[in-house]
């Protein structure tokens, strides 16, 4: 029997190392944030029963699924930060894992190997596997949506892809609005290149037609909050062209990342176009696939914004995985040779190694607020919570069974003199005036009273104490009789 080299032993175990490199990174530091920002939200109302989750969607920005799978989680394993965070967890490794698998079935080992480890450094990506919201979700079905879709393309006989990737695509758009960019980069795929539309054009056509069926029950709502966001525009601001750059560094960490990626995407694209001039090269289908995939909803949703301003990082996270392959199908081609491979990876891994932060902070910090309120607070206090939703993020450090009371959390909150109002209207002035003490929770309170209401009537009726910030985010201000 012939003996293995070291290297191609070293080679072998490198994606079971890998696996248990994500594994072990992605449940580190899982509960060391505050339960904050639209996490609360989405437990409170996974926990509703069916009827009541169903009710609240009307006027949610997401669809269905991830509250669905969070509405059986939690009644099963309850609603600590681990438990509410754990799916999420889950979803990014096995997100590592597609990215892997769909590089090296498709391109090669070497390009799964450097887009999964892109992604397992990712500072973007831990974020997003240690926050009970779709966006780890939507990220793994996005990469499981292409890997089906390129496999269509290599195997159009085989009618099962077909069937898989109408599968994934339903739950792609009843994971998130902006999964029928994933339809866009398909259908540009297929009618762009000459090869897929004498191939697959109409196994996709099927494919989408059985995919949007399956959706007719949601699209009044959906075209209804699209209307909405259309007519009233969003809290996203406009973008600025350096947000081009900034994206891109969100996803690679730093800058020192970001410039390495962007240099050896562009030296890549230039010796393509030098190669293709002398009749030494030309662009197969599957890496223009991967160029649709990062650069059309890419570019699209930032000249979009300008309109309707929708180029946010956590919206973007669909792209990030397609810009991770195309970096990787990048470096494969500039370098061709396994040991300079390995050196170049090796260099561009450690940098992200470096810059990465197991724990990355969500900037947030709820419980320590909501302790400090608290600590403030007896008989004669009223707080104000503003803007309202905040709600759901003070009552669930504040008071776990007021939380778990869907059906009469604002009125239990009520009870115990905490009110969460939009503005100096929704107050009862007179149960104010007669409190010896004010403590206003508030977080950009401008969205609901731009014209400073609540701070005008407390000023007018109460002495000004002192305002204390936790992180630059909430801020609690004190007014005294």
């Amino acid at each position: 029997m012939k003996q293995r080299k070291p290297i191609e032993l070293f080679l072998s175990w490198l994606p079971v190392a890998g696996l248990f490199l994500v594994i072990f990174l992605r449940f580190l530091y899982l509960d060391s944030n505050d339960l904050a920002m639209d996490e609360p939200f989405t437990v409170f109302f996974a926990q509703a029963d069916l009827p009541a989750l169903f009710g609240m969607l009307h006027y949610e920005n997401n669809p269905p699924l991830f509250f669905l799978l969070m509405h059986f989680w939690t009644g099963w394993f309850g609603i600590s930060p681990v438990s509410v965070r754990f799916l999420s967890c889950v979803f990014s490794i096995l997100t590592a894992f597609m990215l892997f698998k769909t590089g090296k079935d498709f391109f090669s080992w070497k390009v799964g190997l450097v887009a999964a480890g892109l992604f397992t450094l990712s500072d973007y990506h831990q974020l997003f596997a240690h926050e009970a919201r779709v966006y780890a979700l939507f990220a793994l079905l996005t990469t499981v949506s292409m890997y089906f879709f390129l496999a269509l393309t290599s195997r159009p006989e085989k009618k099962r892809y077909m069937m898989l990737l109408s599968l994934i695509n339903v739950l792609l758009i009843y994971s998130h609005f902006f999964g029928f960019f994933i339809f866009l980069i398909q259908g540009l795929s297929v009618f762009l290149i000459p090869e897929y539309r004498k191939t697959i054009l109409k196994f996709f056509l099927v494919s989408v037609l059985l995919s949007l069926i399956a959706y007719i029950p949601y699209f009044p709502i959906f075209f209804s909050r699209f209307f909405q966001s259309a007519g009233n525009g969003t809290w996203v601001e406009p973008p600025v062209v350096s947000d081009l750059y900034t994206m891109v560094w969100r996803y690679l960490n730093a800058p020192v990342v970001t410039v390495a990626v962007i240099f050896l995407l562009t030296f890549a694209l230039i010796r393509f176009i030098l190669r293709s001039r002398k009749g030494m090269a030309s662009p197969e289908s599957k890496y223009i696939v991967l160029a649709i995939w990062f650069l059309v909803p890419y570019l699209l949703m930032f000249l979009v914004s300008f309109r309707i301003p929708v180029f946010l990082d956590r919206y973007t996270v669909f792209i990030s995985v397609g810009f991770y392959l195309l970096a990787a199908v990048a470096i494969n081609y500039l370098v061709t040779g396994l040991r300079p491979f390995l050196i170049l990876v090796s260099v561009l891994l450690l940098m992200m190694a470096i810059t990465f932060h197991p724990g990355v902070d969500n900037k947030r910090r709820l419980k320590e607020t909501v302790s400090f309120v608290s600590a403030l607070k007896h008989p004669g206090t009223i707080v104000i919570i503003c803007p309202p939703w905040l709600e759901y993020g003070f009552s669930y450090h504040y008071d776990p069974l007021i939380f778990k009371d869907y059906n009469n959390l604002r009125s239990l909150l009520n009870q115990d003199n905490i009110y969460p109002v939009n503005n100096h209207s929704f107050l009862d002035t007179n149960k104010i005036k007669n409190s010896t003490q004010v403590l206003m929770l508030e977080e950009w309170a401008s969205l609901t009273d731009p014209e400073n209401t609540l701070f005008k009537f407390l000023d007018r009726e109460f002495r000004y104490t002192k305002t204390v910030t936790f992180y630059q985010n909430f801020k609690v201000h004190r007014y005294t009789r």
